[in-house]
């Protein structure tokens, strides 16, 4: 039997595509919370004393109830939402109360990330933002009633690195390069024989339907650019 051990590593969320998959949300308070559940789905801003203190090393989650899954919300053009490992959704009311128990996904359960040059904000349906807010003997709890993003309600997200983003690289259209690249195997010195829009769409529809040497060596007669053509 064979065993394959997953490690995973845990980089910043830098955009909103990052917010697909698994996410630690954590916010640079004193001390630094994390976004936690407990058995019961009760929703906490868990301390985390010297979570950013390896420069070295990204923070990471220690238990699993730290971690929540981000999705984009179907019919919404940027819409998410985070389920936590009891699969309950984060939501909020219009009285700002943010829970943690709801098993379907609604308007309360619906978030607007916003990046911003410290972290990622969240807006919810009432377009209040995701707070932390200090309660009375040093702990933080966490609202969703803040009319304005700043400090308090900018968090800092990490996602698995193997769910980062990566952008797709732009394809070049063959037709830019058929003269260059291929045009050059039927003509001496290398010089292009593609002159117009017209040549290079006559060159696409000749590659084709098969001809497209037949074509080059045409044009290349056409342009008097080889003198061994004739």
């Amino acid at each position: 039997m064979h065993f394959v051990i997953l490690i995973l590593v845990w980089v910043r969320a830098d955009s909103i595509e990052d917010l697909a998959g698994p996410l630690f949300i954590t916010h640079p308070s004193d001390p630094p919370i994390s976004f936690t559940v407990d058995e019961d789905d009760r929703f906490l801003a868990y301390p985390l004393p010297g979570l950013y203190d390896s420069p070295e090393s990204p923070p990471e989650p220690t238990i699993m109830q730290q971690v929540f899954i981000g999705s984009r919300i179907i019919g919404s053009s940027d819409g998410f939402s985070f389920k936590s490992c009891n699969g309950k959704y984060i939501s909020s009311d219009k009285f700002g109360v943010v829970t943690c128990q709801s098993e379907a996904i609604g308007g309360q359960e619906e978030w607007k990330p916003v990046l911003t040059d410290a972290g990622i904000a969240f807006e919810n349906v009432y377009k209040k933002y995701l707070m932390i807010d200090e309660v009375a003997g040093g702990g933080v709890r966490i609202r969703a009633d803040a009319d304005d993003v700043g400090y308090c309600e900018t968090f800092r997200v990490y996602c698995q690195a193997r769910f980062k983003y990566k952008p797709k690289t732009k394809k070049k259209d063959k037709g830019e390069n058929i003269g260059s690249e291929i045009g050059k195997k039927f003509q001496s010195y290398g010089r292009n024989i593609i002159r117009s829009e017209s040549d290079k769409r006559d060159l696409k529809k000749a590659r084709t339907e098969g001809r497209l040497a037949e074509a080059l060596l045409d044009k290349r007669e056409k342009a008097k650019s080889d003198r061994y053509c004739k």
